[in-house]
């Protein structure tokens, strides 16, 4: 049964640069908000009380524990630049929870490029609580460049195996996430979930057909009303028609997902 979705106010208490262009910040709502979210699930925040940016935005949950919420984002335009101005003390409006939990695995590999590493914090958090998900076998992790890698010693704190990839080579593998991906399932039989940039997931589900391995993709795309009204969105499927990832997602079976050529 879903969730009723709840709109509440909620406290900006950090709001704290990590890296060039990625920022963490920490809401305090209520208990009762907080405990209703699962990993992998996402929320919308108003910015301001104006009409530019009209809607509010979607950010997967980072973490949530007692009544506080963290969500982990990039300042890709308009709207997040100016969250990213947002002092402690401010009150924002929040929307959620909206979207289904990630799936529950066994023996499988997170793959994340960028700001995609958000929503896994909260999943290896209730994993390693053991609150019904298993810690992964590894955490293929990849950014243009070193200086894009954020809340790597967060992550590290939950003592599974971590592989960087860099495309400039700056630290870890001078490449792409899927080269580290491919050694790892040669000769494996390992399941993936993983999160990032449209190219990056294409190349991941070719790689999971490839080596005939269950592979879950947490897709983005523009999202307004966040309630499935709007049809605004769609994810395409190979079988034809679409799905909404407000409802239906953000995590989609890799091999129902139709990519662009």
């Amino acid at each position: 049964m879903r969730v009723k979705i709840q709109k509440i106010f909620a406290e900006v208490i950090l709001n704290q640069k990590e890296t060039e262009n990625v920022y963490l910040m920490e809401l305090k709502a209520t208990k009762d908000f907080v405990s209703l979210f699962k990993p992998g699930q996402f929320l919308k925040v108003k910015v301001n009380n104006f009409l530019d940016p009209l809607f509010p935005r979607p950010f997967t949950v980072h973490l949530a524990e007692e009544d506080r919420i963290f969500i982990l984002y990039q300042v890709v335009g308009k709207g997040t630049k100016e969250l990213s101005s947002i002092q402690n003390g401010k009150k924002l409006v929040v929307w959620g929870p909206l979207g289904n939990p990630f799936p529950k695995l066994e023996n499988y590999l997170i793959c994340a490029g960028g700001v995609g590493i958000a929503g896994f914090g909260f999943l290896l958090k209730e994993a390693s609580c053991k609150n019904n998900y298993i810690l992964p076998k590894k955490i293929l992790y990849g950014a243009r460049t070193k200086n894009q890698l954020a809340r790597l010693s967060f992550f590290k704190n939950f003592k599974v195996p971590i592989e960087i990839a860099t495309e400039d080579g700056s630290i870890g593998h001078k490449g792409f996430i899927t080269d580290l991906l491919e050694k790892e399932l040669k000769g494996k039989k390992l399941n993936v979930i993983a999160c990032g940039p449209p190219l990056m997931l294409k190349k991941i589900a070719e790689l999971g057909e490839k080596y005939q391995v269950k592979t879950y993709l947490v897709m983005e795309t523009f999202l307004a009303c966040g309630l499935g009204f709007c049809r605004g969105c769609v994810i395409p499927l190979k079988t034809g028609g679409y799905k909404h990832l407000c409802i239906d997602g953000p995590t989609f079976k890799a091999e129902e997902v139709l990519f662009e050529t």
